[in-house]
């Protein structure tokens, strides 16, 4: 017989029952046990939910996602290395709980690594190729010789977005090594110190430059540092001025007397000046002078321009012929060399230029030096010295801290365009001798500033080619090709016009700009950086018949040259020439033992490691 119990129920708020009746206690101890085992497996298995779905994706994206870098191996692109890496991963990686990152990087050395990017595949981070999920980016990362041999590493990584728990794909090598033929190119960049003209009694001629638009004479804003100048030569507490004002204007531009014009509007601001700055009383006489024969100016330019000599007396033969300015104009049109014409040539004849001189006594020597020095020891006041004088002293003392010191206070007595060059060329070659680069950047900067001041003064091709250097030293490569640019502009002599052109296709190799450079390289001379990197810029275009000529031309030039050589050496590998490449490195390493580590290290001799021509190539 079953014994009945009287029980009462009742629901609670959450529908479980309250018991009441002889067994509460013990049934009440006994449900929040079964509770508190099932709140801990539900968190267990929570826990375990996450954890799986992370490694489900680190799986599904180590299977199925496809990496794609071009070029590979990376490439050198001046002083750094660019290339464009696309991703591509399964649909199923884009989760709204979960999120997968792919991380890219490059190792190098002694596990050195390099942080570049990081790709998001989160919704509005990618598009869709071919139905799948696709980042694609240019990527970079700067480039030094220690990181010639290394490896381009992506790591994906899938997170939670609430709780930001992780997991990790193993590394994988997208791509291997580096080359840098890229960089196998010749540079000059040389710039030195101005002509010391203290032997010479009179002071050399100031000049400063003014640009017009074309058909105006008015001044635009870009002459506003160089009005500054005119201020100063207005400030000069001298005896006397003597100023001459030549006012020009390129063939085709219009308007009665424009270059008188042009010189006038500089003769009127230099008077009004002088009547609101000038307290010394000093006599001033300005002369001006409109050249408006044209066609004159025009043909002194081209004489002195780079354009190769066929062009060259092709258009002087046209300028001297018996037709009118217009009609000269319209036939150089048809001539090979009007491009540069156009670019080069004409713009700088829309100018006016001013022209100071001043006569100096001069003092010998032993005496200069000893009060230099204590100049340089703030024993004694600058201006115990004209500019020139300090000039001159500075040439007298072989260490930089002084002739920094020296030509400073050159700045300070005269603000003439010589003290700001020899300044800036100082900070130069220190910079030249300083291997840390923090230290080097600034040293450059400064010279940069000086050298800026010096071109305002003195705006010659020489001037804004010490900037275009030292910008291009520095690597802001777009600023070195505008003063390179503005260099030849100004034009000069023919060998200073070569230099800047060669130097010019130099940053256009190192920017990748290979078309750019063959066409620089053709006003640039027959000199052995012209033929050096004319044969690189074919060799990158994979013209390696051209690019071997062109070493070969080098070697004429300079025998036994190492680069030369080297560079033979991989068009032989590249075009499966073993005899090519064996007598290039041989050479080049007789020439050079650095070319023996260089090769072993190059990964355009990869495929020849084990081959005999590159085995007996490096033995001694």
């Amino acid at each position: 017989m079953l014994k009945k119990f009287n029980i009462k129920r009742e629901k609670s708020v959450y529908g479980v029952p309250r018991i009441y009746g002889k067994r509460k206690k013990q049934d009440m101890q006994q449900y929040k046990k079964s509770n508190t085992y099932i709140f801990l497996i539900t968190i267990g298995l929570g826990i375990g939910s996450s954890g799986c779905t992370l490694q489900r994706m680190v799986k599904t994206a180590e299977k199925h996602q496809q990496v794609t870098v071009l070029p590979s191996p990376l490439v050198t692109n001046g002083e750094r290395v660019e290339f464009e890496l696309k991703a591509q991963v399964p649909e199923k990686l884009i989760r709204d709980k979960e999120v997968y990152k792919m991380d890219v990087y490059y190792t190098y050395g002694n596990e050195q690594r390099e942080n570049i990017a990081t790709y998001n595949f989160s919704i509005g981070e990618f598009v869709y190729e071919d139905q799948k999920p696709t980042i694609l980016k240019q990527l970079s990362f700067p480039y030094a010789p220690e990181k010639a041999k290394g490896r381009l590493m992506v790591q994906g990584r899938a997170m939670d977005k609430k709780d930001n728990d992780i997991a990790y794909t193993d590394p994988e090598q997208v791509a291997v090594g580096l080359n840098t033929t890229g960089l196998l190119l010749v540079r000059n960049n040389a710039f030195t110190f101005a002509d010391d003209q203290y032997a010479a009694s009179t002071d050399s001629i100031g000049r400063v430059v003014f640009f017009f638009e074309a058909n105006q004479s008015k001044l635009n804003d870009l002459s506003d540092e160089k009005l500054k100048t005119l201020d100063q030569y207005v400030l000069d507490n001298v005896a006397a001025q003597d100023i001459r004002i030549i006012g020009m204007r390129a063939p085709g531009e219009k308007g009665n007397e424009l270059a008188r014009k042009r010189a006038e509007t500089l003769e009127n601001y230099y008077r009004q000046k002088m009547k609101t700055l000038d307290y010394s009383g000093k006599k001033v006489n300005i002369v001006i002078t409109a050249e408006d024969n044209t066609i004159k100016l025009l043909q002194q330019k081209v004489e002195k321009s780079a354009l190769p000599q066929a062009q060259k007396q092709e258009v002087l033969a046209l300028l001297q012929g018996p037709l009118s300015e217009r009609e000269k104009l319209e036939a150089l049109q048809n001539t090979a060399g009007y491009a540069y014409l156009q670019k080069y040539v004409l713009p700088s004849l829309q100018a006016a230029e001013v022209q100071f001189n001043y006569n100096r006594s001069r003092r010998p020597d032993y005496e200069l030096y000893v009060m230099a020095q204590r100049i340089a020891n703030d024993q004694l006041d600058a201006d115990a010295l004209t500019e020139d004088e300090l000039q001159h002293a500075a040439t007298l003392t072989p260490i930089l801290a002084e002739k920094r010191k020296l030509y400073e206070a050159a700045v300070k007595t005269t603000d003439k365009w010589p003290a700001y060059y020899n300044l800036g060329v100082v900070y130069k070659e220190m910079a030249s001798k300083d291997f840390r680069p923090a230290a080097k950047k600034a040293l450059l900067q400064k010279a940069i500033h000086n050298l800026t001041y010096a071109s305002y003064r003195h705006p010659t091709a020489e001037m804004n080619y010490s900037i275009a250097s030292a910008y291009h030293q520095l690597g802001e490569n777009d600023k070195a090709l505008e003063f390179y640019e503005y260099a030849l502009s100004l034009g000069g002599e023919e060998a200073l016009l070569q230099q800047i052109f060669a130097d010019k296709a130099a940053l256009e190799i190192e920017t990748g700009r290979y078309d750019d450079a063959i066409a620089s390289l053709r006003y640039a001379g027959d000199s052995y950086q012209t033929n050096m990197n004319l044969g690189l810029s074919y060799l990158l275009k994979e013209n390696y018949e051209g690019a071997e000529e062109f070493y070969l031309k080098a070697l004429e030039l300079k025998p036994d040259d190492a680069l030369a050589y080297y560079s033979l050496a991989i068009i032989g590998a590249r075009t499966q020439k073993e005899e090519m490449l064996k007598q290039g490195l041989r050479r080049a390493v007789n020439a050079d033992r650095n070319f023996m580590q260089k090769a072993i290290n190059d990964i355009e001799f990869e495929a020849y490691r084990d081959k005999p021509a590159y085995k007996e190539a490096l033995i001694q």
